[in-house]
């Protein structure tokens, strides 16, 4: 296992010229794409792997590994055709199996062997929901051809397998490396594994045998590589970008913000020589509750079986003050349901929780704690990040307003992110990103059978109107604007359950040094990097 023991960060320089540089204040835990659930571990597992197809620029399914497929037996069956010149990065795993040149060709056996992995419990993925029920048989009849059966007609489903969790890997590598290939991956992607120095920085070099051309038929990447470090001081990260230390910057501590973007995220003069790309994320930020009673961190929680408890707590914040105080305008008031503004399928009509502090002492007042009394102290737990602070902080002024009192807990997020799966935690905050643009995405987050650990249902609601309704939008024959309506009737029980105490949803804002050229952003908040160039231009002045 390549794994460098060494902390000196000038091992992580040596090729500072020719290597896009970024920061991940959360830190990554594995490079495995069966656990890729959060952001820092999905743009890494990015630049790692393919699946059979992937989004476009226009967030349209496009083909990948796979060169073509037929969608037949009303729905239940997809045939994918792949390519025949996809190869796996050149690693040791491959010497040790037979292969002279350490590096063989992608087969269908291999995409088999990559799906089965993830719902048959053998990879520990915290994906296997994203297939659980779904799929009946996925077989290679030659080693150019992959047939999927479905149980049921599922209108997203090649929209599942954009996911990382869709990502193709050798069963070479997970035999070879054991439970530490998710510390030596071995993909396809633009980019391959070199090494990693822990909580330092993890560094990827050029694939030289990527399959993907540019328009000029250039083969990608353009760049030889990509640093990513694990700097938590995003203070200290911004000053290192502003010295060309990194290429990119996303995420700018809320104590200098102000310096840097005006009210409406725009950046300041002083900044204006910096690129910015700015885009409504298909995200939504919010507090989790847990409602499951037998889990440990709802036994003895008021929030998890008392409704108007909840909405008081909905009703007294203030979104429209924190997004434009607090996040300096990265940021949309989560006012209507669950489903952010840029989502095919938002619908305003959605009844939401507006800022009325007077409708929150009601309630309060209902559930049994009138002005707070005799409501203990709530614990909200979050992850080490300098802005969700900054927003908690707020809230937790704005709740004290109303005579409710929480306890503001932090720790690193991958620990927060394990808590949270177990069901050890009455409130927590976190953000679902969608792994593609459909509302479809977001509702299977209050399905029954989707409760986690297994799936992504992290409060455990449990809702037979809301399933019910879930399963009649998959159903063949209904168009965008009649699934739309459906999702509207479920987010309106969703938000009178209130199982999360809704936030915003993001602005994705990144900015970039002048001498990075092919940058994109989109609302999925990806980070994509094949096209990208670094010149040698100088830094602003």
């Amino acid at each position: 296992m390549l794994i460098l023991s060494s902390c000196n960060r000038t091992s992580i320089q040596d090729e500072f010229t020719t290597y896009f540089r970024y920061n991940e204040p959360d830190g990554i835990a594995s490079l495995d794409p069966a656990l890729a659930s959060y952001q820092s571990a999905v743009w890494a597992t990015g630049h790692l792997y393919n699946g059979l197809v992937e989004l476009d620029s226009s967030l349209n399914i496009a083909p990948c590994i796979a060169s073509s497929w037929e969608i037949s037996l009303g729905g239940t069956r997809l045939t994918f055709h792949l390519r025949p010149d996809v190869w796996f990065h050149t690693d040791t795993c491959f010497i040790a199996a037979g292969y002279p040149e350490g590096a063989r060709t992608v087969t269908a056996h291999d995409v088999v062997f990559s799906i089965k992995r993830i719902y048959d419990g053998s990879a520990k993925s915290t994906g296997a929901w994203v297939y659980r029920d779904r799929i009946t048989s996925v077989a290679a009849p030659d080693d150019t051809t992959v047939v999927f059966t479905l149980s049921a007609p599922f209108a997203p489903f090649l929209a599942l397998l954009t996911m990382p969790y869709g990502y193709i890997v050798p069963h070479e590598a997970v035999s070879f490396y054991g439970d530490d290939f998710g510390q030596h991956p071995v993909g396809t992607g633009p980019f391959m594994f070199k090494q990693w120095v822990p909580d330092v920085a993890l560094q990827l070099q050029r694939n030289p045998n990527y399959f993907k051309v540019d328009g000029k038929g250039d083969r990608l990447p353009l760049l030889d590589g990509v640093t990513i470090t694990f700097l938590r001081d995003t203070k200290s990260e911004f000053l290192e970008f502003m010295h060309g230390g990194y290429d990119m910057v996303t995420s700018v501590d809320a104590s200098i913000a102000p310096t840097i973007y005006d009210a409406n995220g725009k950046l300041q003069p002083r900044y204006s020589d910096f690129q910015i790309f700015r885009s409504p994320a298909l995200s939504v930020e919010y507090y989790g509750v847990l409602l499951d009673t037998t889990k440990p961190g709802a036994r003895h929680s008021p929030l998890a079986t008392n409704k108007w408890l909840r909405q008081a707590l909905n009703y007294a914040i203030d979104r429209h003050r924190i997004v434009a105080y607090v996040l300096h305008g990265k940021g949309i008031p989560a006012r209507h349901g669950l489903l952010p503004p840029s989502l095919p399928g938002y619908d305003s009509t959605v009844p939401g929780y507006n800022y009325n502090p007077d409708e929150a002492r009601r309630l309060l007042a209902k559930a049994g704690y009138p002005n707070g009394k005799g409501l203990p102290t709530l614990v909200l737990q979050l992850g080490n990040n300098p802005r969700t602070a900054s927003v908690a902080e707020a809230i937790q002024e704005q709740w004290k307003e109303i005579g409710v009192s929480v306890e503001l807990r932090q720790v690193d997020f991958p620990q927060h992110l394990s808590q949270v799966r177990a069901g050890e935690l009455e409130l927590w905050r976190t953000s679902w990103i969608a792994d593609y643009p459909d509302a479809e995405n977001f509702m299977a987050l209050f399905i029954s059978s989707n409760q986690s650990p297994a799936g992504p249902n992290t409060t455990h609601l449990v809702h037979r109107l809301l399933d019910s309704l879930y399963q009649e939008a998959l159903k063949p024959g209904y168009s965008r604007a009649e699934r739309s309506a459906l999702y509207a009737q479920m987010q309106t029980y969703i938000v009178d359950e209130a199982p999360w105490i809704f936030l915003y949803h993001d602005v994705i804002i990144r900015m970039a040094q002048p001498n990075i050229h092919g940058l994109t952003v989109d609302g999925t908040g990806r980070l994509q990097l094949e096209h990208v160039v670094k010149s040698s231009s100088s830094l602003p002045s």
